[in-house]
């Protein structure tokens, strides 16, 4: 299994050294419904950063992990007060200090994350780990879900299915497909659908495009979350 965090939070604007650094990137305009919400630019060490229409930052980052310990702490914004964690594991802070961002919200330590693991049999993947992707979390932290809610989609007959986490800012993909992986999900989908889920979140359920895959994950991301409607007929649960 191969795993990989992308990691994105909204930081207040950035200084002019790293203004300076930025390179604005076209965005697939077509998979939103509204111009000119993100506007998108990237860094020399492929970060990405985007603006949003109210002139709000975000950056993203990804990182490759081994371990459930390593994603957990792979998301962090700043150190955590409740435990002495080696600075190399916390990979989004490092990256935050290198272009002196600052997290605009101070009141959650974890960015929107979204895990992408590469396997070569899904069913071979116990349902609790799949949880645990989903949610992000450490082996070490207790199993909050009671189901596993996920969509599914195949390419040229390699299953990936999509996962929410309950209320944790987090959901996940795992893929039988090296194709799909390298084509679709690294380049674009891992970043996209980041921007998505924050837009869900601050819109009170709304996903900004007309496109299928995104209304899909949309309605999923509703059903692991207090009070927002979903359709229960377009996506999969399973008990824990």
């Amino acid at each position: 299994m191969q795993i990989t965090i992308f990691v994105m939070t909204a930081v207040e604007t950035p200084g002019e050294a790293t203004m300076n650094k930025l390179i604005e990137r076209d965005l697939p305009h077509y998979e939103f419904s509204k111009r000119g919400l993100f506007t998108s630019f990237s860094l020399e060490t492929g970060e990405h950063m985007f603006k949003d229409e109210n002139d709000t930052w975000y950056v993203c980052s990804s990182s490759e992990k081994k371990t459930l310990h390593e994603i957990k702490y792979g998301r962090q914004i700043f150190p955590p007060p409740y435990a002495e964690i080696p600075s190399e594991q916390l990979s989004f802070v490092e990256m935050l200090e290198r272009y002196d961002l600052k997290p605009l919200n101070p009141h959650y330590d974890k960015g929107l994350c979204h895990v992408i693991a590469e396997v070569e049999d899904l069913d071979s993947v116990p349902l609790e780990f799949q949880s645990r992707l989903a949610h992000a979390d450490g082996d070490d932290d207790p199993q909050v879900a009671h189901a596993v809610h996920y969509i599914e989609s195949k390419l040229n007959g390699k299953r990936s299915r999509f996962i929410s986490g309950w209320e944790s800012h987090s959901f996940a993909t795992i893929t039988e497909s090296r194709e799909f992986a390298e084509d679709i999900l690294f380049p674009v989908s891992s970043w996209l659908y980041l921007l998505y889920f924050q837009y869900f979140l601050q819109q009170n359920g709304t996903i900004p495009s007309q496109q299928m895959m995104p209304r899909l994950l949309g309605n999923l991301w509703a059903s692991t979350m207090k009070d927002i409607p979903f359709n229960k007929e377009l996506l999969q649960i399973e008990k824990l």
